[in-house]
């Protein structure tokens, strides 16, 4: 399968929908305006922590900033703080007591997963 794929029309289309300029996306992300310019016609690549950067301040997900299909799934850049921190809390909990599938959830497990609940329908 091949695949090609327009990274700089993403960043360019991304950056235009936010409202944009070229200068203001590069003052956020600490590069140069000419970065910007080349890495919209495709000159160059950005790297890994540029395209970060590049997601974060325009709200889009690397998947999609790479071309890949929205699988509806939330990514990071989605959440605020406080739900990063409670998606981070439970994720270390289950990998701590190594709870699989098929076990039952902890009172703590619980817990966490009402405060997740909470939490988004909250600030929905």
């Amino acid at each position: 399968m091949d695949y090609t794929y327009d990274f700089g029309t993403a960043i360019k289309e991304a950056r235009k929908k936010k409202k944009y300029t070229q200068e203001r996306l590069a003052a956020a992300i600490d590069v140069t305006y000419a970065s910007i310019s080349k890495y919209e016609s495709n000159a160059i690549s950005p790297s890994l922590e540029v395209m970060c950067k590049i997601a974060n301040v325009l709200g889009v997900s690397m998947d999609k900033l790479c071309g890949f299909e929205d699988s509806g799934k939330l990514s990071m850049h989605q959440l605020n703080s406080e739900q990063v921190q409670i998606l981070t809390d439970l994720a270390e909990l289950f990998r701590d007591q190594n709870i699989s599938i098929k076990n039952k959830l902890s009172s703590q497990q619980y817990e966490m997963l009402g405060r997740i609940t909470e939490s988004f329908v909250k600030n929905r």
